[in-house]
């Protein structure tokens, strides 16, 4: 039981990150708004997605070649097709166009690929630590890097090929996003915090409780500051207003929701990997308003300029492009039967007070020196937490059942 408690925070850090397709009925989605949808076929595994300063989307193919395709706006077909390293997953581009993978070499070691303004392939790397990691880029051209395996988070600086800095963070960071004003929010999935780092500082100052057993995992920071915690468990959006220190209200959103991305207008937009649905929340409104049907799984989402949002699904390999429009009034909330809380701390979820049979077993791990790299598709934690399901579960080199 202790080794399993030990190895929680690196299989919660690695699950989501590639969350393969999960069998389940979608709910129903209301698209009778002026929200409208494009779905593109996307070629492999698609995994992250990353929008350029110009409209174009990039989207990794998590696969042994990898590879990035490149969509100019408004078209259903790769312009092009970017080499980079093996197992591509995140992605992240800054506002001058530079492009930042997350990739293993063949000797399955973590780094970081940067790939130059309409560069063909990767021009230069960065070595990490061993795990999975998120990337996420700053308004000033920075670009963070959480490792979960680690409790922390790293600082590329614009233009440098090396880590800046090292910040402690909390057990299993697993998303992080950077305000305007460079004020940078952790979520720490393990321990149901959010850690808050000062722009410039060496270290946090401090942490906001969102529940242990809520599992935050997306979170996005909006322009005036409010941050938004898409949490796995309880089935809601945590929202911290600016300088806050405790969670000011929750937003009910679809079931499972993983990520969470902000629009230029302030909608935000959540992705629902048990309903196959996106909960659309109005600025400044305290409920979803609707929700925008997506393919199998949906996963990563990345925001264009123009407002539009493009979201990952993973289990039907495409992307759903919802067009750019405003959301419109929020009509009152439909009551739900189920209560707004997170769920029960019994011991059957992520972080229980055993450690143990949330994760299951057999997870597939893939060594590499001393350490041990947990390759992006292992699982998922969504459906690791659900005990009363049967669950499919893809991966790149095997499909297999398990309860």
């Amino acid at each position: 039981m202790p080794f399993r408690r030990a190895l929680a925070p690196f299989l919660v850090a690695a699950a989501l990150l590639a969350a393969p397709a999960v069998v389940a009925v979608p709910a129903s989605a209301d698209n009778s708004s002026a929200d409208s949808s494009t779905e593109i076929d996307v070629p492999g595994q698609p995994l992250g997605v990353a929008a350029g300063p110009d409209g174009e989307l990039y989207v990794s193919d998590y696969n042994w070649a990898g590879g990035v395709s490149v969509y100019r706006p408004g078209e259903a077909k790769a312009s092009r097709q970017i080499k980079v390293g093996r197992w591509p997953t995140s992605l992240a581009m800054t506002a001058d166009g530079t492009l930042y993978v997350l990739q293993v070499t063949e000797s399955m070691e973590t780094e970081l690929g940067i790939v130059a303004p309409g560069a063909s392939e990767v021009s230069a790397t960065i070595p990490l630590t061993q795990g999975s990691q998120w990337l996420a880029a700053a308004p000033d051209g920075s670009l963070y890097v959480t490792s979960p395996s680690e409790g922390t988070v790293s600082v590329v600086l614009p233009g440098s090929a090396h880590i800046g800095r090292v910040i402690e963070a909390g057990p299993s960071p697993v998303e992080v996003t950077v305000a305007a004003d460079g004020t940078a929010y952790a979520a720490n999935q393990y321990a149901g915090t959010v850690t808050v780092i000062p722009a410039g500082a060496t270290g946090p100052s401090h942490t906001v409780d969102v529940g242990r057993t809520s599992s935050p995992h997306g979170i996005a920071a909006a322009p005036d500051g409010t941050v938004y915690v898409a949490n796995v468990l309880s089935n809601d959006v945590a929202v911290i207003e600016p300088g806050g220190t405790t969670v000011a209200r929750r937003i009910r959103v679809g079931r499972e929701p993983q990520e969470v991305v902000m629009a230029p207008d302030g909608t935000v937009y959540v992705t629902n990997a048990g309903d196959n649905t996106v909960s659309v929340i109005p600025p400044g409104a305290d409920h979803a308003s609707h929700a925008i049907a997506t393919g199998e799984d949906p996963g990563r989402l990345a925001v264009t300029a123009d407002g539009s949002v493009a979201v990952v699904s993973r289990g039907d390999k495409n992307l759903t492009v919802i067009s750019a429009g405003p959301a419109g009034p929020a009509p009152a909330p439909v009551p739900s039967s189920e209560p707004l809380e997170a769920a029960a701390d019994d011991g059957s979820r992520a972080g229980a007070g055993d450690g143990g049979s949330a994760f299951g077993t057999g997870l597939p791990v893939i060594a590499a020196g001393a350490g041990a790299l947990l390759l992006a598709g292992a699982a998922t934690l969504v459906v690791m937490l659900r005990s009363q399901r049967k669950v499919r579960r893809v991966e790149p080199a095997a499909v297999w059942t398990a309860e």
